[in-house]
């Protein structure tokens, strides 16, 4: 058998970059601590692997059948990859990151792929693709909540890997087109932004050459069937609140504390921040504002983002070239369309959306650049070994440059493990509750603190999210003595201790966690009930909690924060 170097790469040189993004994920790996919205849905998880009878708060939209829907405008997929892993591995800050990072390993691939595609070269292709897998703003954002929005955008590249041909003279089949539109209509379940780049995909369906109307018909088709899923989960959820009315009325209100509209329309200002974000995404600004609370400025981050910019007009203006000319646009310049369409889309909800919803856009970063220069219709003259050495000479800078930001941003994260409500503290707090008492319930009043809690003790350990008199006569009733409330800021303290007084805790313990250089970032209060007489309880469930199975311990983890003019809505919506 003859052994076909080049053919092997051609093949299956996506391993390489694959190998790079998984060491950047691994290294640190237990850092920064869980966010709110960076383990939602997947603690829910948790709660499937390990139902109790503690009725823990959930965050899925209600389902007759299994969970479907997350929110009225992203899915549960990640919910799916992360049971067997944890199933596996356990509930813990490390099978959750290789979870959510599997979808950035297949996002690799396609565009490994894609990028063959559109540049006719493996080399690019391979450059293309190292770059991303080493690119601070693409590793990082499976730390942060970016990862529900990135995980869409591998089914994007996976649509366009099916849509392009693998050769110029080749016609796309069209059951490749039925799937490459069901994989954009997929890349919308995993999140509704996603759509944004729908009309970018329909200008490269409908305006490439050998394209027809039957094909834009087949890829439509697609598309609609890959919005099934939505479909699904909001029938599910009418059939679980019995009727349209009341799932009419249980949308108004849910959108009544969105606001999804607000800030939202056409105007230039809108454009400008869509543009804005797409910066703080791109130069990595939006994922350092959520683990640090701070921006870690980089002249080669600022540097990519310009690159970005101007390719995707060099390559909408070659677009728009063809097109007055009246000749069928090649794939390479209408992928320029992608991005431009997903900004001007995104610019229509103006202040709704933040750096996380942009993060799609940092695999453009790599597939413009590498599309341009291949196809240039003005060819640089150079023999291939000077082609060859300038190649090499870009590459390498470019890694250079990504390194340097890698070990900034690494630095950072091993120093503090994280701030604000992304720190390692939240990780120790899970942690440690997994061998607390059985008559010990955590309180929960504030937004960031139950999500990576439930998860990390898989749902052993009771809590709520409010401290309302009710609920804890309640806890009281069913033999909960011991209660300990967290809550970030010192200010809150007397108020929290006057209600837990008011509830029969007459003496409380207070306790600061610190950041891993010793920083105060949040507090909680303990204290057990007076002795007295109990109410028996309501609600028939019986007057002492069953003693949680103890999970065997976990080395400590790690943590996030927020930006001033970077920060993003103080709200849950994601």
């Amino acid at each position: 058998m003859t052994f076909d170097r080049a053919n092997l790469v051609h093949r299956y040189g996506w391993v390489i970059p694959v190998l790079v993004f998984t060491s950047a994920i691994i290294f640190h790996i237990h850092l920064p601590g869980l966010y709110f919205d960076a383990v939602n849905p997947d603690f829910v998880a948790a709660q499937k692997l390990h139902p109790t009878h503690l009725h823990n708060p959930s965050a899925t939209l209600p389902s007759k059948i299994f969970p479907i829907l997350g929110s009225l405008y992203h899915g549960v997929q990640n919910l799916y990859v992360d049971l067997p892993i944890f199933a596996i591995f356990g509930c813990d800050v490390a099978p959750l990151r290789i979870a959510q990072a599997s979808f950035g390993a297949v996002l690799l691939v396609a565009f490994f792929i894609v990028a063959q595609r559109l540049t006719r070269s493996t080399t690019l292709a391979m450059l293309g693709a190292l770059g991303l897998a080493s690119e601070i703003a693409f590793t990082a954002s499976f730390r942060t909540q970016f990862y529900i929005v990135m995980g869409g955008a591998t089914w994007l590249f996976v649509s366009l890997m099916l849509a392009l041909q693998s050769n110029p003279d080749e016609r796309v089949p069209m059951h490749r087109l039925f799937w490459s539109g069901f994989f954009a209509g997929l890349a919308a379940y995993g999140y509704f932004v996603l759509l944004f780049f729908v009309p970018g995909m329909l200008a490269l369906v409908a305006f490439r050459p050998q394209s027809d109307r039957r094909q834009l018909i087949r890829w439509g088709c697609g598309l609609v069937a890959g919005f099934a899923p939505y479909a699904l989960g909001y029938l599910s959820l009418v059939i679980k609140l019995h009727g349209v009315s009341p799932t009419v009325a249980f949308i108004r209100r849910m959108l009544d504390m969105l606001h999804p509209l607000q800030g939202s329309g056409t105007s230039g200002s809108n454009l400008l921040y869509a543009w804005q974000m797409a910066r703080l995404a791109i130069t990595n600004s939006g994922n350092d504002a959520m683990i640090f609370g701070y921006s870690l400025p980089s002249w080669w981050g600022e540097t990519k983002f310009y690159v970005f910019a101007a390719c995707t007009l060099i390559l909408v203006a070659w677009s728009l070239v063809y097109s007055l000319r009246r000749r069928k646009i090649p794939s390479w310049a209408l992928i320029g369309l992608l991005p431009l369409s997903y900004i001007v889309a995104a610019s229509l909800l103006g202040s709704r959306l933040w750096a996380h919803h942009f993060c799609v856009l940092v695999p453009f970063v790599y597939l413009l650049p590498p599309s341009l220069v291949a196809n240039m219709p003005i060819k640089l003259r150079m023999n291939p070994m000077m082609r060859g050495a300038v190649m090499g000479l870009a590459g390498a800078g470019c890694l250079l440059g990504n390194g340097s930001q890698q070990y900034t941003f690494h630095q950072h994260l091993a120093r503090s493990g994280g701030e604000g409500m992304s720190t390692y503290a939240l990780t120790q707090l899970a942690l440690e509750a997994r061998h607390a008492p059985s008559d010990t319930a955590y309180l929960f009043p504030e937004w960031g603190f139950f999500t990576s809690f439930g998860l990390l003790t898989e749902n052993k350990v009771r809590f709520t999210e409010d401290v309302a008199p009710e609920t804890l006569s309640d806890l009281r009733r069913l033999g909960y003595e011991d209660l300990r409330l967290t809550y970030w800021h010192p200010a809150d303290r007397d108020r929290y201790a006057q209600i837990l007084w008011e509830a029969g805790i007459p003496a409380t313990t207070e306790r600061t966690f610190t950041t891993l250089d010793g920083r105060p970032v949040f507090y909680w209060l303990e204290g057990r009930f007076a002795p007295g007489e109990v109410a028996p309880p309501k609600d028939g469930r019986p007057d002492r909690p069953q003693a949680a199975p103890q999970a065997t311990a976990a080395p400590a983890a790690h943590a996030p924060a927020a930006l001033p003019e970077t920060a993003p809505p103080s709200d849950p919506a994601r």
